[in-house]
């Protein structure tokens, strides 16, 4: 099949399932929605929605998903991650993930937070720590836009997609 007709099965498949809703834009870890939609209030990177981070517990959650994801992308040596609440550190460093190269802990960004949403943030890290390892970063390449950044969000939003196909517990 085409690419073309690829596309338009999908967009007749979305138009028959009335369920879906579209969002009007891309997400962007640590910066929110972007659209063309200059109205009404910012999608935020905390995912909307009441939280479940009291709900449940997702230190087993994250564990049980870093345990799948470090297979996944074949990460040579055991990464520690750090669950956080810190809303200065998050508001002040626009950010809600964060990993220096070399080093075995992730910083998350889990308060208020869909589990869905912390979950991508881990992935997304996961393969900053897998890039780190094949050499791939060097200083200054990580800015929104470039191509480590692009890498990481990509792998993430597929492959969260693929993990949430056999947890559906993680979309609450």
């Amino acid at each position: 099949m085409l690419c073309k007709e690829i596309l338009t099965e999908r967009k007749k498949k979305r138009r028959k399932n009335k369920k879906s809703v579209r969002y009007g834009g891309y997400w962007y870890p640590g910066f929110a929605y972007a659209s063309n939609d200059t109205g009404g209030e910012g999608g935020g990177d905390g995912g909307g929605g009441e939280s479940i981070y009291e709900d449940l517990d997702v230190g087993d959650q994250v564990e049980k998903f870093k345990d799948w994801a470090v297979k996944i992308l074949k990460i040579e040596k055991p990464i520690k991650i750090d669950l956080s609440d810190d809303t200065e550190e998050a508001q002040g460093n626009h950010h809600t993930g964060g990993h220096i190269i070399g080093d075995d802990t992730i910083w998350v960004y889990a308060k208020n937070r869909n589990l869905v949403d912390i979950l991508r943030t881990v992935f997304h890290e996961l393969v900053h720590v897998r890039q780190g390892e094949l050499g791939m970063v060097d200083k200054d390449d990580s800015y929104p836009g470039s191509p480590i950044e692009a890498q990481a969000d990509i792998l993430a939003g597929k492959f969260i997609k693929i993990y949430g196909k056999k947890h559906r517990n993680i979309f609450q």
